[in-house]
């Protein structure tokens, strides 16, 4: 097609580009390296014929020249041109808003209809035979588009009347006048004897997406759709963690997951066995993912279907569209978001804040040591990197000796700080082009943006409704925390201290909430605590001179004021309250007090028939509770009550039934344990530690009673001491020698007392009176005992 004007030309590129979805600057970048903004003649009609499909006479190739080659030297400028092809607005139409203003694209691929108007009649009879024509390929499977793409070697969307009429699959009820007016509709008008196959296409898409609105079945209008709609699925944050990290080793090693997954899957269902899918999983990514038995297991679990099996097809999907869009083709507008490049690199690890300042002067000094002798590390490095697939990693003992070759001395713990900071997360070897890197500055090994959020939160409208914030009663939360340290005997500063090394009382939000999560206050514990009453406690026990930090030296004196009151020896005349004014009950326990006094009569009737019936029949009733209990925590559900007093022949009305529920039920469910204390009543244990105090002070009161016969005989008390050393063969001499260092002969009044006392026990004090006098016979007495 020959045209003159330079604005026509231009139009035809426009409409080309914006049909194509093309960005017209990207292609000339590759010629401009120096981004001066110029390429040459060639090459900039090049860039236009091979991505935009268009050639140019020379009349049209002058025109394009003589505007857009401004200082006449043979060059284009196209970024002038670039900005007149994605030109937002016509400058002309000064009436017009520019917002308002949108450059909408000509017919597919810059092509034109046909301007011959056909009648009401001919047109309502066209679009009957486009609904027949579309019933019929949809029936078979047909797709027009298919068919004539093989004539259509440019990829312009026309090819010739006979090439349609050759691809064209004319159905039974389909005359050829009926071609023949379907040819003339969709005729070229520019072109005479082609036809746009791809308008027809297009059309007959167009027509089947009306169809299928028409066929389907009208909905009544309903008061709430939410009746309709699946209840909604609370998200597991370990698993989501899970597939996040399989999701970013599947982005990095470049892995085409369903590859594997295909294999056992012959006939393409999209669905295949659970030991199938674990198999290709750990073939596929499980090294790099370090996926464990437990991880596979919690995964097949999400994806596993009805029959037994799992649905890979699916899970490949959400992999391989981590940070992309499917169809992304079909979504020109759509706005693809992807991590920051280096984002998902082998990143360092952070180690302690001593062990960070001693690894920065270890780097400076090995720095220093680089840049005076002007080494190339990397090749020394790389001659170990032998393995398959270039692993940029070594080994511990490889990457000392290579320090050691270079001469670069570092002591043993400097060389394990070494390896511990430079360790690749996946093997634990040494991630050898970072430490280039680190203390090679002119060493590139890569770079990593400084974007720290790469995706945005969506934001939402100014005039959206957001939930209404959470309401939280301080109190009645501080009670529950207190009612769970009292019963579960918890210590709170043993869970805090240490977080706090210093001592000062007081630490981060963060570690506040990591603390009360491993008290047993979250959903893994006994209490869980939402995101409103954790910011309720970081309020109440803020710091006034750091807000980012919570006090929680006061939490725990507040906390464990249900056991005693500090710094009580200082306040004697203070009455502590006894423990059981802090227990609470359980969430959703009926307040009895409250009960109607038909319930009450009914319940004390009931509780006295079935007390008496345990005690007749000694029936013992644990065992048939006990069996519905799997989590030991003394609840059973309402149906488990139910089945438990029907197994242990403790029959009840329903209004019986009712009554004991909404006595004993509660947010965890029947409370069977209470239920055992009303009908199994026991007695409880006498407080005895009085009477016992009693009994002490009257025994240590008396005094202590007389020797009965003491001996007062020398000769008697010796004859007992020979008895007793001739019965159990002791020998004198060496008990005493003890004391005796310098072998004289004589010891200390004291220490003769110790030796008989070693020799014949339990003397009184009354006989070894009467040995005084022999002290100074030391060495007679002892010839005469032996």
């Amino acid at each position: 097609m020959v045209v003159g004007d330079v604005a026509k030309v231009e139009e035809l590129i426009r409409n080309t580009a914006l049909t194509k979805g093309i960005r017209t600057t990207e292609f000339f970048l590759d010629y401009d390296k120096m981004r001066t903004g110029n390429v040459t003649t060639s090459q900039f009609f090049r860039v236009i014929w091979e991505n935009f499909g268009l050639k140019f006479n020379c009349e049209e190739e002058r025109s394009l020249s003589d505007k857009y080659d401004l200082e006449n030297n043979g060059k284009m400028n196209y970024r002038r041109f670039c900005d007149v092809i994605n030109l937002p607005f016509d400058a002309k139409q000064m009436h017009i808003d520019p917002r308002c203003q949108k450059l909408e694209p000509r017919e597919l691929l810059g092509s034109s209809r046909s301007l011959r108007p056909l009648s009401p009649d001919s047109e309502k009879y066209m679009e009957q035979l486009l609904r027949r024509l579309q019933t019929f390929y949809q029936r078979r499977g047909i797709f027009l588009r298919v068919l004539c793409r093989d004539f259509d070697a440019h990829k312009t969307g026309i090819i010739t009347e006979s090439q349609f009429y050759r691809s064209f699959v004319q159905p039974s009820g389909i005359s050829e006048e009926d071609v023949a007016k379907l040819v003339q509709k969709y005729g070229d008008p520019d072109r005479p004897g082609f036809v746009n196959y791809l308008n027809i296409s297009n059309d007959l898409e167009a027509l089947g997406e009306v169809m299928e609105e028409e066929r389907a079945p009208y909905l009544p209008r309903i008061r709430d759709m939410g009746d309709y709609l699946p209840p909604k699925i609370r998200p597991d944050r370990e698993l989501q963690q899970l597939l996040d990290r399989i999701r970013i080793a599947i982005f990095k090693h470049r892995v085409r997951s369903i590859e594997f997954f295909r294999d056992y899957d012959k006939l393409r269902s999209g669905v295949i066995t659970v030991n199938q899918f674990m198999a290709a999983l750990v073939l596929a990514i499980g090294k790099e993912a370090q996926l464990t038995e437990t991880d596979l297991v919690k995964i097949v679990a999400f994806y596993k279907t009805p029959d037994g099996r799992v649905e890979y097809r699916e899970f490949c999907d959400m992999l391989e569209n981590a940070f992309n869009v499917p169809d992304l083709e079909k979504k020109p507008t759509q706005d693809v978001v992807r991590p920051p490049e280096g984002y998902l690199g082998r990143n360092l690890p952070v180690l302690m804040d001593c062990e960070e300042a001693r690894i920065r002067e270890v780097i400076d000094i090995i720095t220093d040591e680089v840049q005076k002798r002007r080494l190339m590390l990397y090749q020394y490095f790389k001659d170990y990197d032998r393995s398959m697939a270039y692993s940029r990693v070594i080994t511990p003992s490889q990457f000392g000796r290579i320090l050691t070759f270079l001469s670069i001395n570092v002591n043993q713990e400097d060389f394990r700080l070494l390896c511990r900071k430079f360790a690749d997360p996946t093997t634990g070897d040494v991630n050898y082009p970072a430490f280039v890197q680190t203390v090679d500055k002119d060493f590139v090994n890569y770079t990593q943006d400084t974007v720290k959020d790469y995706q945005k939160e969506p934001t939402p409208p100014e005039d959206c409704e957001l939930n209404p914030p959470e309401t939280v009663d301080f109190d009645s939360l501080i009670q529950r925390i207190r009612h769970h340290i009292l019963v579960n005997r918890l210590r709170v500063v043993e869970y805090f201290k240490d977080f706090d090394h210093l001592r000062t009382g007081t630490m981060t939000k963060e570690r506040f909430l990591r603390c009360l999560s491993s008290l047993g206050l979250s959903s893994l514990g006994h209490h869980n605590l939402t995101k409103a009453q954790f910011e309720a406690l970081a309020e109440y026990y803020r710091d006034p001179k750091d807000s980012s930090k919570v006090l929680w030296g006061r939490f725990e004196n507040d906390i464990e004021s249900v056991f005693t009151i500090p710094y009580l020896e200082k306040m004697p005349t203070v009455q502590v309250p006894p423990s059981e004014i802090f227990v609470i009950p359980k969430p959703g326990t009926m307040d009895w007090r409250f009960a109607s006094d038909e319930q009450r009569e009914r319940y004390d009737k009931l509780m006295s028939r079935l007390s008496a019936y345990v005690a007749e029949r000694r029936a013992h009733l644990y065992p048939y509770f006990k069996s519905f209990d799997k989590h030991n925590n003394g609840h059973i559900t309402r149906m488990q009550f139910r089945q438990a007093l029907a197994m242990a022949l403790l029959h009840c009305s329903e209004e019986e039934m009712q009554t004991l529920e909404s006595k004993f039920a509660n947010d965890d469910g029947i409370d069977y344990v209470a239920f055992f204390g009303e009908v199994e009543p026991q007695e409880p244990l006498p407080f005895l530690y009085v009477e016992r105090m009693k009994e002490m002070r009257l025994i240590n009161s008396k005094r202590r009673l007389p020797e009965i016969k003491p001996l007062r005989d020398l000769e008697t008390i010796m004859l007992k001491i020979r008895s007793k050393v001739f019965k159990e063969r002791i020998r004198v001499h060496d008990w005493m020698a003890d004391f005796d260092k310098l072998n004289c002969g004589r010891i200390l009044k004291v220490n003769f007392r110790r030796a008989i006392a070693l020799v014949v026990s339990l003397f009184k004090s009354l006989k070894l009176r009467f040995l005084r006098i022999i002290t100074r016979l030391w060495v007679t007495l002892s010839t005469l005992i032996t």
